[in-house]
């Protein structure tokens, strides 16, 4: 292998002076097969000037390259200072845009490549890795405003998995996808409130539970922030409700249970009870009830009547109407199963058989 004539020519006037006798353009090998004196008369020099000639062929015969510092103003108003080979910036330096952004740190091949720090004119400032001019690997971003966030950059954007903390104290750790939170996760207000589950575009999506800070609890599904689907809702009393959402309340049918064990299983709107549904107190009594915006307009005790029978589809059901005919059920009236899930309203009915009716459920979705 010899000795590149570039490389030893950026360090010749250190050894070979104009005067010094000899040539320090010389190949590797020529340079093994020297005598000792042969080797001081070639640049007129004691043992370290020759200790560091033999040290720059090493370091040459073995690749390493010694990098230059330069100082390059362009013509656009931008300035680096630091390492270059040939001609390319390559190992460290800085470097300052016109604009007022600065980078410091390392590079390979006229790119910001390696671990770095970059600043904006804006106060926002990156430390992390950099791959051909690109934030990618794991590093950190600050904003002025105190927000900041350290984890996984791919693509010069935020993603994969990290953490995020506001300036106001908010905190969030999980997946993001393109600067989005996106994936698994956890955020937690500076408040008191918290969420953990899914996120889509930064907001709760999929299956998750939100905290309050006042002890409520919500288990269910979310669609773009919102409660939406089968969910479970918790009050610190203990009460709870059991079923459908939408836009955020309780909507369709639902189940609410009473600290004292009473149970309200239908009809929801505006998180209010609203239509029909049967109450269930802790001794077994039954009440169909008729509910509009949260206020009572009806209630019917619902008791078995074995002289007032009435079967559909094989099932025994209790007939509200005392109207019967031979012991079976007859006439118009509601009729309630006795779980108390299903129910009859405005049906006609004809020797203990349902002539017209439907059957409304008041079993909510399971998500």
């Amino acid at each position: 292998m010899c000795l590149q004539a570039r490389t030893v020519k950026r360090f010749r006037s250190a050894l070979c002076p104009e005067g010094d006798r000899g040539t320090a353009m010389v190949s590797a090998a020529a340079a093994a097969d020297l005598s000792r004196n042969e080797r001081n008369r070639c640049c007129g020099i004691r043992s370290r000037r020759w200790a560091t000639f033999c040290v720059l062929v090493h370091l040459a015969m073995t690749g390493v390259v010694v990098a230059e510092s330069r100082s390059i103003r362009f013509d656009n108003g931008d300035v680096y200072e630091g390492e270059v080979d040939d001609d390319r910036r390559t190992g460290r330096g800085v470097y300052v845009w016109a604009n007022g952004n600065r980078y410091e740190g390392e590079f390979a091949n006229n790119t910001m490549h390696g671990q770095g720090r970059y600043s904006w004119k804006d106060g926002r400032v990156y430390t992390g890795a950099f791959v051909l001019d690109k934030r990618e690997g794991s590093g950190e971003l600050v904003w002025p405003n105190g927000d900041r966030y350290r984890g996984t950059f791919r693509g010069n954007q935020i993603n994969g998995e990290g953490t995020f903390h506001w300036g106001n104290g908010d905190l969030y750790t999980g997946a993001f996808s393109n600067g989005e939170r996106t994936g698994q996760g956890s955020f937690s207000w500076a408040g008191g409130n918290s969420y953990t589950g899914d996120f889509r575009r930064n907001v709760p999506h999929g299956n998750g539970t939100f905290m309050w800070a006042d002890g409520r609890r919500y288990t269910g599904t979310f669609a773009n922030g919102l409660k939406a689907g089968a969910g479970r809702f918790e009050w610190p009393n203990g009460n709870r409700y059991e079923g459908e959402f939408r836009n955020d309340s309780r909507e369709g049918i639902g189940r609410f249970f009473w600290r004292d064990d009473t149970v309200y299983q239908g009809q929801f709107s505006s998180n209010r009870m609203h239509g029909y549904g049967v109450k269930i107190r802790p001794d077994g009594a039954r009440e169909l009830q008729r509910w509009e915006q949260g206020v009572l307009r009806d209630s019917i005790a619902v008791t078995p009547n074995e002289r007032c029978r009435l079967l559909i589809r094989g099932e025994a059901w209790i007939f509200t109407n005392n109207h019967c005919i031979n012991g079976l059920a007859h006439g118009k009236g509601l009729a309630v199963h006795p779980s108390g899930d299903r129910i009859i309203v405005d049906g006609r009915f004809v020797l203990g058989n349902l002539i017209e009716g439907e059957v409304f459920s008041l079993r909510p979705q399971r998500g």
